[in-house]
């Protein structure tokens, strides 16, 4: 049995439904050497896979966590015509992510209410693992400098692990990084694996990444001499170097998030090349690409947006899916077929079968093959990539004015992506406007956009926001009840979301939830998709229930 860490105080959580910041205490058993440590830093301050299995002909989903962020941008339109495509009950589970609610958990009826920290639970869990591994980890003998080596290797990931979520926390409930929101609040941070009896309050959002570079710093000193162990599914430099990149993005220091992009690019440069793929080709994002830095978690989104692709047992075509590609993200891809993205990351298809929906053409995810049921080898949030290093240095490098270096990256990287890769001509602006183009269409439900959009809105160059429409079609045992649209505004403040409402219910020093009141309208059948409508316009008459 694995050896569990031994602490001899309470260790804090701070999660766990009504149990936010409740004492807890860890197993007891002795710690015998830093292997122990490792063990547990792998087994729980890691995240768990993630997989949609079948059981007894039953969906089986494992180690959700972090799916939500893909649902809240202009990635995503629910499928309207029928729920029998995608993950049982994602629509309805989504609901209030996708219409961007001021209570997620709540039913679009308003009179459920589903849980709406797992994610935070996680987190903090995962946290406070790492609290305890560093607390312990200085104390353990090392006989020689091998045995120091690994050491310092634990306490790397450890660091970099704990930033990560930090920084992912601080996106999702604090407002986007600038000047002006330095001081707004952030999420608590709590370092320590000790109890501190005291009433948790927000820590500042510059607090909270003040912090994450802390430990970024930390495991950039660990890790910089050390061995990779089992990549990609554990942190290394690279993948240090490519947070640091992003998050100095983020916080548009441009000189830094330029320099640590660099670092990666010395490390890695590899980039897959779509010209050698074919359409027997399977998965594109896989542990084995040239271009995959580190992966945590599993693949769950793939096969939540569509589950049913291909012949059924009758011979006939059926594919009914959850999800679609949005207009938005489709329109994105404008050089059409030249751009290989729009076969290997997207791809047009015919949608509906004999049943459910009318068959017309439409938009569908490819990255990861969800129709092919089971363990996926990428996740769809946690996963670095060479591609983000390039996009990361071209915008940083278009914004201290070295158009130079921003068109030679981009252009490298489109080398990889198109037929017919063009010269970038473009300066000032317009370039800007072509990396967030690019970054779209690369980093494409990778778990990358939403954060994308947040940080625009406070761009000092170039600021930028869009307005998005939602739907929302709920579903009876005759099909299609009622299509309702949701709007987010320019500049809504809906791009933070409310603390959960556990954590707030136990916790109120932690502040009330001001995300706005959501209001909707009622939408056209079939409103989804400019191109599936169209094709739709005969077949709806002919609906088959």
């Amino acid at each position: 049995m694995k050896k569990i860490l031994s602490i001899f105080c309470l260790a804090l959580l701070l999660g766990a439904c009504s149990d936010f910041l409740k004492e807890y205490s860890q197993d007891l058993s002795k710690v015998e050497s830093y292997t122990d440590l490792d063990e547990l830093l792998l087994g729980d301050a890691y995240l768990p896979v993630g997989r949609i299995t079948i059981e007894n002909w039953m969906f089986k989903r494992e180690n959700s966590y972090f799916q939500t962020v893909h649902y809240m941008s202009d990635e995503l339109l629910n499928f309207q015509l029928t729920d029998n495509g995608g993950y049982p009950g994602i629509q309805e589970e989504m609901f209030g992510w996708h219409t961007w609610q001021q209570d997620v958990g709540l039913n679009a009826e308003g009179n459920s209410r589903g849980a709406e920290d797992a994610d935070w639970n996680i987190a903090y869990h995962s946290i406070n693992t790492c609290n305890m591994i560093l607390d312990a980890i200085d104390e353990q003998h090392a006989e020689n400098e091998e045995q120091e080596l690994e050491k310092n290797r634990i306490k790397g990931e450890t660091h970099f692990l704990r930033a990560l979520y930090y920084f992912t926390l601080v996106n999702l409930y604090g407002q986007p990084y600038s000047e002006t929101n330095r001081t707004s609040p952030g999420v608590p941070l709590k370092t320590t694996s000790y109890v501190e009896d005291k009433e948790y309050t927000m820590n500042s959002v510059d607090e909270v990444y003040t912090q994450v570079l802390k430990d970024l710093d930390s495991a950039d000193t660990c890790l910089v001499n050390t061995t990779i162990k089992n990549h990609p599914y554990r942190a290394d430099i690279t993948a240090v170097y490519l947070l640091k990149s992003r998050i100095y993005l983020y916080m548009q220091n441009w000189e830094k998030a330029l320099e640590y992009a660099q670092k990666v690019m010395t490390k890695n440069k590899s980039l897959l090349d779509l010209n050698t793929l074919t359409t027997e080709t399977g998965d594109v994002l896989t542990k084995s690409s040239p271009e995959t830095i580190f992966s945590m978690g599993g693949h769950l989104l793939a096969s939540s947006l569509i589950m049913k692709y291909g012949e059924n047992s009758w011979g006939d075509w059926e594919a009914l899916p959850s999800y679609t590609i949005s207009d938005d993200l489709v329109a994105a891809f404008d050089e059409g077929e030249n751009d290989l993205r729009t076969q290997y990351y997207i791809f047009k298809t015919t949608l509906g079968d004999d049943y459910y929906a009318p068959y017309a053409d439409g938009w569908l995810f490819r990255k990861v093959r969800g129709w092919e049921y089971g363990y996926k080898e990428v996740s769809d949030n946690f996963l670095f990539r060479t591609a983000e290093a390039y996009l990361n240095a071209a915008e940083a490098a278009a914004y201290t004015g070295d158009e130079g270096t921003a068109r030679n990256l981009l252009k490298e990287l489109r080398d990889y992506r198109m037929i017919d890769s063009r010269p970038i001509t473009e300066s000032g602006e317009s370039l800007v406007t072509l990396i967030r183009a690019e970054r779209q269409r690369e980093l494409c439900l990778e778990g990358h956009r939403w954060f994308d959009l947040r940080r625009y809105t406070v761009c000092e160059k170039y600021p930028y926001s869009k307005t998005i429409t939602h739907y929302y079609t709920s579903f009876t045992w005759d099909g299609p009840e009622y299509t309702k649209s949701y709007v987010l505004q320019k500049n809504d403040p809906a791009y933070t979301l409310a603390l959960p409402q556990e954590v707030r219910d136990f916790q109120n020093s932690l502040g009330p939830n001001n995300r706005p009141v959501r209001t909707n309208t009622d939408a056209p059948a079939a409103s989804q998709s400019k191109a599936y409508n169209k094709g739709c316009e005969d077949g709806l008459n002919n609906y088959k229930y």
